[in-house]
C-alpha cells in the first residue's frame, strides 16, 4: 500500500522506509509529545491531511496517515527543495529546515547538521536523515541482517463507505464479525464508537476483512 501511494504522487520509491525511523511500523504508536500513528503525526501537521477530532484519529489508521505522509512530504520538498531537508523537515519542520538552510548558508545536509546550533535543532532532528539511511540500508539488504525472513500475507479488505450514521455493534452484526475484528481494522474511530457513545459518522469508509 505504501508503495502504490508513493508511486501516486510521484514520490522516491525509498521513502517507503521511513516508518522505520518514526515508529518501527507500529500503527498504535504515541510520543510523548503527542504525535501518533505509524507515521508520527502532530495533531496540528495532521489536520492538513486527515481528520482528526473525539470521533475519529485518522493518524492511527495506516492507510489514510499514509497518504496524508505522501502529501505532507511532496509539500516538503516543494519548500525545500532536497530530499535530506524535505525528510528532516519531517521532524523538525520545513520551516525549521529552511532557517537552518539560510542560517548555514546551505542546504547541504552534511554541512548544517555539523554547523547549526539552533535551540530546537536537537539530537532527533540532528540525527534524522543518519537515521533514515541506515534504515534505509538494513531494509535493502534485510537477508544479510537478519538471515532469511518470513513476510506475512496482506489481509485482504473491502473499503465499504457506510450510507447512515451507525452504530458500530449494528455494522459488526451486519457484516458478521466481533467487535473486536472491527475495531482491529478500523483504528482510527475511537473509544466513543466503541462504547456506544458515538455512531460511525456517515460516509465513513469502514475497512472489513474480505
Amino acid at each position: 500500500h505504501i508503495r502504490s501511494v508513493l508511486a501516486q504522487y510521484g514520490l522516491p520509491k525509498e521513502l517507503e522506509v521511513l516508518p522505520h525511523v518514526e515508529s518501527s511500523f507500529n500503527p498504535s504508536a504515541w510520543s510523548k509529545v503527542a504525535a501518533a500513528g505509524m507515521w508520527q503525526f502532530m495533531p496540528v501537521t495532521a489536520r492538513d491531511f486527515m481528520r482528526v477530532d473525539h470521533v475519529v484519529d485518522e493518524r492511527m489508521d495506516p492507510f489514510v496517515a499514509t497518504e496524508g505522509a505522501a502529501k505532507l512530504l511532496k509539500r516538503n520538498y516543494g519548500l525545500t527543495g532536497t530530499w535530506p531537508l524535505a525528510l528532516t523537515s519531517y521532524n523538525h519542520g520545513t520551516g525549521g529546515m529552511m532557517r537552518a538552510a539560510k542560517q548555514v548558508g546551505t542546504k547541504d545536509i552534511g554541512t548544517i547538521v555539523q554547523k547549526y546550533n539552533g535551540a530546537a535543532f536537537g539530537f532527533a532532528s540532528r540525527n534524522f536523515y543518519a537515521s533514515f539511511l541506515a534504515a534505509l540500508e538494513i531494509d535493502r539488504h534485510a537477508k544479510r541482517y537478519f538471515g532469511p525472513v518470513d513476510l506475512d500475507e496482506p489481509t485482504d479488505y473491502d473499503v465499504v463507505p457506510v450510507s447512515e450514521f451507525i452504530s458500530a455493534k449494528a455494522l459488526a452484526q451486519t457484516a458478521g464479525i466481533s467487535m473486536d475484528q472491527l475495531r482491529q481494522h478500523n483504528p482510527a474511530l475511537l473509544d466513543p464508537v466503541w462504547s456506544g457513545e458515538k455512531y460511525i459518522p456517515q460516509g465513513y469508509p469502514v475497512r472489513l476483512p474480505r
